[in-house]
């Protein structure tokens, strides 16, 4: 068993990671962040800065086992959990031979775009190595033009793409995300205590932009149906251990 901790943008995932590293012994933990890597990888490989993400996160499997060939060669037999920004689909059972366990968090579309948008615009374009950041940096996108952008449509979701939502074994709500985390802990048989970390830098800002919300909603419409696909699922949710390795 390998638990696959898919963190998307903005969805309390730093907070969890501190939870994770609590509950884990050093050993068994693989934080996964090489993400600036990946997109340099992208943008080197001729793909248009805006669309460096879209690539990123949704190439064929194939094409995944080849540009994580290493990565996944190097993982130590000793890791049981891996944790950070990458498409699920890097872990999947074909490629590590091992069965995964997927985690993921997700928040209400709205909020979590308006949250990362402010988030990126803390960043100095003259020191970022991420092509598609830099670019909204450097051009000066205003927060309509960054929510309705096509290279940004659902990215939430961008991340589980090729997973079936019904194959995520903890699909948690960032909102209600310390009861969830008592879900999980039961799940999986380890203490994780709530932290709260790297908050968005504007309070309330979704509310202070609430205009653009049906409009947002309507048109990132699969991450609408993925948050809501998890409220349904919190509805339903048996806690159920996996299988022993």
């Amino acid at each position: 068993m390998l638990y696959v901790s898919v963190h998307i943008p903005k969805t309390a995932g730093t907070s969890f990671a501190k939870s994770l590293e609590q509950a884990f012994a050093p050993s068994e933990v693989q934080l996964d962040y090489q993400h600036e890597r990946d997109h340099a990888l992208v943008a080197a490989q001729g793909v248009e800065a805006a669309k460096t993400h879209q690539e990123w996160l949704s190439p064929p499997l194939l094409q995944l086992a080849w540009r994580y060939r290493k990565d996944l060669a190097e993982l130590p037999k000793s890791i049981r959990l891996v944790h950070g920004h990458f498409p699920a689909r890097k872990y999947h059972r074909a490629l590590t031979w091992r069965k995964p366990f997927y985690i993921t968090w997700v928040r209400e579309p709205f909020a979590r775009a308006i949250s990362n948008y402010f988030y990126w615009q803390s960043f100095d374009a003259n020191t970022m190595p991420d092509p598609l950041v830099r670019t909204i940096l450097l051009e000066r996108w205003d927060l309509e033009t960054y929510l309705f952008h096509p290279a940004l449509r659902n990215y939430q979701s961008l991340f589980l793409k090729g997973l079936p939502w019904k194959r995520i074994d903890f699909l948690g709500v960032t909102e209600t995300f310390a009861k969830d985390l008592t879900t999980l802990s039961q799940m999986i048989k380890r203490p994780l205590k709530p932290f709260v970390e790297n908050a968005g830098p504007i309070a309330n800002a979704a509310d202070k932009h609430a205009h653009l919300r049906n409009r947002f909603l309507a048109y990132h419409d699969i991450d609408a149906q993925l948050y809501q696909y998890a409220l349904d699922r919190q509805k339903l949710q048996t806690i159920q251990a996996p299988a022993s390795t």
